[in-house]
């Protein structure tokens, strides 16, 4: 007996195979996208060395610039009041356009009656309808947020409110012949079955909440990103657009693998429902 058990204490131990499989899988993930990011940044280079002018800055100059930027007090102010209205307003989008969305999806009659309504304003572009916000809500953080708030919370609703509608009916009409109560079936029956498509939602609506605060910025306030970006147009510094350019690709690079990563969670989780 002490001999096989001193035969399998010797045996030597493999390697579990799952931490290559997922190193393997992280770097089919994410390989593409920097080597992209890198063909472009090469392409950008040769483009700017080629053309040789002062309009058009090489990446070297506009980081050299935008490091400049990052010193000043004044810029790192303008960028932290961006990043918190665009949490804001893209949480409170999220929030309120899924909870409002899986209300009304819930009856087929509201569906129908507000559904070609939403779909209509969202086919209005965005911009004609920021002078409306400035009205009502001045110039300041409160249009900014709204308008932020305004751009992600229409196509937010849209997604939940199709989602929704599109539970299966046969689902539901069973859960109601067993009289199961409306909490349980909401967690266990509907919940699961629009998660796929908010996530979706999600990852789609946060590129239009920080559009929209962009813009909002841009026209009409004294500070945030889009004020900084617009005061560089006018002084015609295209080292300082470009950086600023740049500043927001990397910003929005973080939050955007976040939510694809939940997107594919979610998926692999209730996707077969």
């Amino acid at each position: 007996m002490s001999s096989t058990l001193d035969r399998v204490a010797t045996v030597p131990t493999t390697p579990p195979k799952v931490t290559s499989s997922a190193g393997r899988t992280n770097a089919r993930r994410f390989l593409p996208p920097v080597v992209v990011a890198i063909v472009a940044v090469l392409i950008w280079w040769v483009a700017a060395v080629l053309v040789d002018s002062l309009i058009f800055p090489t990446p070297a100059e506009a980081m050299a610039s935008l490091a400049d930027d990052l010193g000043k007090a004044d810029f790192r102010a303008n960028v932290g009041d961006s990043l918190r209205i665009l949490v804001l307003a893209f949480l409170a989008s999220t929030v309120v356009g899924s909870l409002l969305g899986l209300t009304l999806g819930l009856s087929p009659f509201w569906t129908r009656t507000i559904a070609p309504i939403v779909y209509s304003i969202n086919s209005i572009p965005k911009i004609v309808l920021y002078p409306i916000f400035l009205s009502f809500l001045g110039i300041g953080a409160l249009s900014r947020f709204g308008f932020s708030f305004y751009a992600a919370f229409i196509p937010m609703f849209l997604v939940a409110i199709e989602a929704t509608a599109s539970v299966q009916r046969i689902h539901l009409k069973m859960a109601a012949s067993l009289q199961v109560s409306w909490p349980r079936l909401i967690r266990q029956i509907v919940i699961p079955a629009v998660l796929p498509a908010l996530a979706t939602g999600m990852r789609m609506t946060f590129g239009l909440a920080f559009l929209g605060l962009l813009l909002a910025e841009m026209f009409s306030s004294s500070s945030g990103i889009g004020y900084e970006l617009l005061r560089n147009v006018s002084l015609v510094r295209m080292e300082n657009i470009m950086g600023t350019v740049v500043l927001i690709l990397v910003m929005a690079l973080p939050p955007t693998i976040a939510l694809q990563w939940l997107e594919t969670r979610i998926n692999s989780k209730y996707g077969g429902r």
